[in-house]
């Protein structure tokens, strides 16, 4: 049916007034529209403060994920705050308190090291400067090595890849003039008071080391590889990756001698230790024996066991013990296992 021009125009009128009428009606919905609406943690308080700080998708990204105000409010102000890291921020204020605008930057700086768990772990035994200092400094030079979430678990083995870098143990005790772990200061105290009564006086043990910093493990590192050259790692791992910074390891009188004699003999190539053996007196065989025996009574195990060496990765070292507790020290040595070799989730059970 042929339309007349009349009738056109009345119809293209009529569909212009529809549009007009729908962008109109588009422009008052947009107008009035709340962004907030599903949000039910929104006040007329911070109300301002969101709308002033997130974009549309940053507020769909906090309402999906049910982000609260407590959350987030604290650090929104800060220059570099962002949305995304809202549950890292407030778990690290948690964990351990520090103005605001220095978490922001931490947690946007670093958050591709740890997940919200490791991250409450870390911040539980480092301070954010030593975590600045072992990713800037220790990851950059080492890229394999990882840091130690629990460097407080009581079986946590250490070694060139697994870090424990600055971390101080608390509850450590002076035992003759070295610190240890409470419980294993006690145990060692007990094993030396009985060794005194077996042998008497002249061949009591004592003791060299226990508990060692960070600074001082790296300072006989460095000396060490003077020492062994490239083998050094089989005598002593660097700075946050000796188990004596732990203060459950302790090396009793003799360390030193062996150690001595093991490099002038260079027993640490091919750990032969015949000659080194020959060297020693019968007394010093007769202890190195008795702690292989007894050491496990009092929680204690020898820490690299000789014959263990390519498990271990370190020479035999007899008088250097790590405390496990008796139970696990008596498993151990039933099982001829070494720390690396042992199931300690089992062993908890």
């Amino acid at each position: 049916m042929k339309v007349d021009s009349k009738t056109l125009g009345l119809r293209l009128l009529l569909l212009g007034v529809c549009a007009g009428v729908a962008i109109t009606c588009m422009i008052k919905i947009n107008e009035t529209y709340d962004p907030l609406a599903r949000y039910p943690y929104v006040t007329e308080q911070n109300r301002p403060v969101i709308l002033a700080h997130l974009d549309a998708k940053e507020i769909d990204y906090m309402i999906t994920q049910q982000l609260k105000p407590d959350q987030y409010l604290e650090f929104i102000n800060e220059p570099d705050f962002s949305i995304y890291n809202t549950l890292f921020y407030a778990r690290a204020k948690k964990a351990q308190d520090a103005p605001a605008a220095y978490i922001v930057n931490f947690i946007n700086k670093y958050r591709s090291n740890f997940s919200l768990d490791t991250l409450t772990r870390y911040l539980s035994h480092y301070s954010y400067a030593d975590l600045t200092s072992f990713y800037e400094n220790e990851q950059i030079l080492h890229e394999d090595v990882q840091l130690a979430p629990d460097p407080a678990y009581p079986y946590l083995v250490l070694n060139e890849n697994l870090s424990v870098y600055r971390y101080v143990p608390d509850g450590l005790s002076d035992l003759e003039g070295t610190s240890l772990k409470s419980e294993a200061a006690q145990r060692l105290k007990a094993m030396l008071d009985d060794y005194k009564k077996i042998v008497g006086e002249n061949g009591s043990l004592g003791l060299e080391s226990g508990y060692l910093n960070y600074e001082q493990v790296l300072d006989r590192y460095l000396r060490a590889t003077l020492v062994y050259g490239e083998y050094v790692d089989r005598f002593a791992l660097s700075g946050g990756e000796n188990e004596q910074q732990l203060g459950y390891t302790v090396a009793l009188t003799g360390a030193q001698r062996w150690d001595t004699l093991v490099a002038e003999n260079k027993a640490f190539v091919d750990y032969d230790y015949a000659k080194v053996e020959e060297e020693l007196g019968e007394a010093e065989l007769e202890t190195q024996a008795w702690l292989r025996a007894n050491a496990w009574r009092y929680g204690f195990v020898v820490r690299y066991p000789q014959g263990k060496e390519e498990v271990t990765g370190h020479y035999y070292q007899p008088y250097l013990l790590r405390y496990v507790g008796q139970k696990t020290a008596k498993a151990m040595v039933d099982e001829n296992k070494t720390m690396e070799e042992m199931d300690f989730e089992e062993e908890l059970q």
